[in-house]
């Protein structure tokens, strides 16, 4: 059983891209403020509540270290008022083989685009476009974001387990807020179904397989965040979360899986994972920034219906992000 061909390191390469949308994704919607017994819920329900955006913007910067890789991530996201999301930025890679004495750097400019339950990775390499189809968790966090209504609010609600109110002043509202792994687990498990629909045979078995990992790691963890909102206009302002726990127990789920027979790792994949496992940080920071204060802010590849679809990208991408390829 070879681990590309079934563990797919794709997979967790494509969720890890929208990892860094994933921290900006709770945020939004528009519905009336709701009462709430406990002083620092009732200060994330108001200004959670109190977001009337339909269009939502951010820069996301997002970072990777561990003992042999440094991953950052600079991105340019947004949900227009027709309900589609766009994400374009650059992955910057360094990966230093210890056993084997080289080191490699890569820069690798992405573009995401999301409508309905379909969501599409295009990856640049050697100034060529490629594109993936990405279903399952990634659809699934970005649902969080696009959520409206104060139903579908009520439930994203519910999955926040406490809140700190670090400073309130007339201007600014700076709160610690924990979310409860559970709960962010199961929501992600429903809104990604739908995108899982039109899969079937061994791709839907993968895909399946690989959001149950995350999953795992997900309801592992409660996720912790800290939130900076403006009080006159009910926007966020920062976002800064600390996603290492999850990381880390994505990786040993997967190593986990190696001592029992179940996946075979490379000698440079498990020493990513081993990294990974137990002694990375994943951190990320979002800035909100208006849309009308932007143009062109969102870099869309020239000629997007003619980019050829090719799944093993990634693939190729790790490989090369890796590997010593000899000139």
């Amino acid at each position: 059983m070879n681990f590309l061909n079934k563990l797919n390191l794709r997979r967790f390469a494509k969720a890890a891209a929208v990892a860094a949308v994933s921290s900006s994704l709770f945020f939004g919607g528009t519905a009336d403020a709701a009462p709430a017994n406990d002083a620092g819920m009732a200060a994330f329900r108001e200004a959670y509540f109190g977001q009337m955006n339909a269009e939502r913007m951010v820069d996301q910067d997002l970072t990777l270290i561990s003992t042999n890789f440094h991953l950052d991530m600079d991105s340019k996201a947004q949900i227009s008022s027709d309900g589609v999301m766009r994400m374009s930025g650059n992955l910057a890679w360094t990966y230093t083989n210890l056993k084997k004495n080289y080191s490699t750097n890569s820069n690798i400019p992405f573009y995401i685009e999301q409508s309905g339950n379909d969501m599409t990775l295009y990856v640049q390499r050697r100034g060529k476009w490629s594109k993936m189809l990405l279903p399952g968790l990634p659809t699934g966090i970005v649902a969080l974001w696009k959520a409206s209504g104060s139903d579908v609010l009520s439930r994203n609600m519910d999955a926040v387990k406490k809140v700190e109110v670090l400073s309130d002043t007339p201007d600014m509202r700076i709160m610690n807020v924990t979310l409860d792994g559970n709960k962010i687990a199961a929501m992600l498990e429903k809104n990604s179904q739908a995108s899982l629909a039109g899969l079937s045979g061994d791709r839907l078995a993968e895909e399946k397989e690989n959001l149950n990992r995350w999953l795992e790691a997900v309801r592992a963890n409660d996720i912790t965040f800290a939130w900076t909102v403006n009080k006159p206009s009910w926007t966020t302002v920062t976002a800064a979360f600390d996603l290492t726990s999850i990381m880390q127990a994505y990786a040993r789920y997967v190593l986990s899986e190696s001592a029992a027979g179940r996946v075979v790792l490379s000698d440079e994949e498990r020493d990513l994972l081993d990294a990974m496992g137990y002694y990375s940080e994943l951190r990320s920071y979002t800035t909100y920034v208006s849309p009308k204060s932007q143009t062109s802010v969102i870099d869309v590849p020239p000629n997007l219906n003619s980019i050829p679809e090719n799944e093993n990208s990634l693939n190729d991408v790790f490989y090369e992000m890796t590997t010593v390829v000899e000139k």
